[in-house]
């Protein structure tokens, strides 16, 4: 259901009192309705009338790449007729501008989608633009514009548009728009930000759109929610409700963001062929689109990780090498120190580190992700002064975001050793309540003695949950991922074990401390 846009023009070539009344029941009921409601006219009547053209086209606004295929007949027809007329408003050609802003980056063209938003906000500025429509347009546009630059990785100049859009709308704004650009503003929170920014935002937004029907408008929200979750190492939570958002985002402009946290979900489960599944769609969507730096920024750092982690380090660092990111959103820097660390050189990651960290130039996550590399990597050449003084940089700006991610990549005798040592400083309630929350879930049975055994968290799961008598089955479907999976997840165990059967592999893991009963 769709409420009453003002930033839609109202029908001009019908009576006006029924038109009135024809728009705003429609509107009422609905984009059906309203479709429904204009094409019960004569043709020659609705396809020559420029607002009910636009209106036409402004109801499959939330359908996604099919919908922007839909509207571009009848946006088309109005952009003849505004150009034909010389005497059309302001009002009718911004919004025309505007429609078509939102159609191109439905269709992936943000280079497109950028420069009509910049056309609707020329048209608005210009001294034949009327006071009101400044008032209730210039707001849409600046929101239009916000959303397309997050997509085009363009994070800090988008939080400006986002911000200001929000502001100056009060209260006259469309709430599915509210909705859609607050999601917006919370991914730039999670990715420039911090998480507790986001989840402001999200306390914001969640009410709103509790209030409303569900439908596209709604899936940045979606979207930062599962992120915010996924720096928080409690995204596997979300897997029934992020394959209903995949579903949901197929073929939209959302789609990429929907893989990534696949991506995400993957790594948290130790499920390497899924992370390079998603990896994989990606690409296709990248190679569909123009001018997408976000998706392409996410594919680049979520394709080198998930090298590193198959312990392909050399195609990893070609990776780093070919594709770069100037915002640092995902740094590069940081990456090439951890595969660093992956080849035994502590001290190539502390200068890798070292030479490309500036902090007016990476965003507070970046910064928080090396400085965990950092302190593995000095704690390693035992230079536990410098150690210490990186770990307490991640321990307070975790503590102010409530992210935990970063911890989590570092090994757990490594974080058990910088905890300890943490304990004895001056801290304030909320890193000594983070440093209480590492303590309670560090996890150091990886690292015995027998370094040709390096069993991942999940892998120590699965085992965990076979030596208490679980079948694959009900361990896969506890854990929300295939059969598939949890097999393969099972013979790494095996072979990381040397053994072949389930009880060999259990007696080897409690003689080696990886099962302690």
């Amino acid at each position: 259901m769709t409420v009453y846009d003002p930033s839609s023009p109202m029908p001009e070539a019908m009576n006006p009192t029924e038109a009135d009344e024809g728009w705003n029941q429609a509107w009422s009921e609905g984009d059906a309705a309203l479709r429904a409601w204009v094409m019960s006219h004569p043709t020659h009547l609705w396809s020559e009338d420029i607002g009910l053209l636009l209106a036409m086209a402004a109801t499959y606004r939330w359908e996604g790449a099919a919908g922007a295929w839909r509207a571009l007949p009848y946006l088309e027809k109005a952009e003849i007729l505004i150009d034909a007329g010389p005497e059309t408003s302001g009002r009718v050609r911004a919004s025309a501008a505007l429609l078509r802003c939102l159609v191109e980056r439905s269709r992936g063209d943000l280079f497109a989608a950028l420069d009509y938003a910049d056309a609707a906000l020329d048209i608005l500025s210009s001294s034949h633009s009327d006071i009101r429509d400044r008032l209730d347009l210039r707001p849409a546009a600046l929101l239009n514009r916000g959303t397309i630059r997050v997509l085009m990785g363009d994070l800090f100049r988008a939080r400006g548009d986002l911000e200001r859009g929000l502001r100056d709308a009060e209260p006259t704004l469309n709430p599915h728009k509210r909705i859609e650009a607050l999601g917006f503003l919370a991914i730039v929170e999670v990715f420039t930000g911090s998480v507790t920014q986001a989840d402001r935002v999200m306390q914001t937004a969640r009410p709103l759109a509790d209030r409303m029907p569900g439908g596209l408008w709604t899936a940045p929200l979606e979207i930062s929610e599962m992120l915010i979750a996924a720096e928080r190492d409690e995204l596997a939570h979300h897997a029934p409700a992020l394959r209903r958002l995949m579903c949901e985002v197929d073929g939209s402009e959302f789609e990429f963001l929907a893989q990534h946290l696949q991506v995400l979900l993957a790594e948290e489960c130790d499920d390497l062929e899924g992370r390079f599944e998603a990896i994989r769609r990606m690409r296709v969507i990248e190679r569909e689109s123009t001018a997408a730096g976000l998706l392409r920024v996410l594919r680049m750092g979520d394709r080198a990780q998930a090298l590193m982690h198959a312990g392909d380090l050399a195609r990893a660092a070609v990776v780093l090498r070919d594709e770069s990111d100037p915002a640092h959103l995902v740094c590069g820097a940081a990456l090439t120190a951890r595969a660093a660390l992956a080849i035994g050189e502590p001290r190539r990651a502390v200068e890798e580190i070292r030479n490309c960290f500036l902090d007016e130039d990476h965003p507070v996550r970046s910064l928080a992700y090396a400085a965990a590399i950092d302190a593995q990597a000095r704690a390693l050449l035992g230079d536990l002064r410098s150690a210490d003084a990186s770990f307490r940089f991640l321990l307070r700006e975790c503590a102010r975001s409530g992210a935990l991610r970063a911890f989590r990549k570092m090994p757990g005798r490594v974080l058990t050793l910088l905890i300890d040592r943490a304990m004895h400083s001056d801290l304030d309630p909320a890193e000594r309540a983070l440093l209480d929350v590492l303590v309670s879930s560090v996890d150091t049975a990886g690292d015995v003695a027998d370094e040709g055994i390096a069993l991942s968290p999940r892998e120590r799961m699965v085992l965990g949950r076979l030596a208490a008598g679980e079948s694959p089955r009900t361990i896969a479907q506890s854990l929300h991922v295939s059969l598939n999976t949890v097999k393969t997840q099972l013979r790494n165990v095996y072979r990381k074990l040397g053994a072949s059967t389930r009880d060999g592999a259990l007696e080897r893991a409690r003689s080696l401390g990886v099962l302690t009963a």
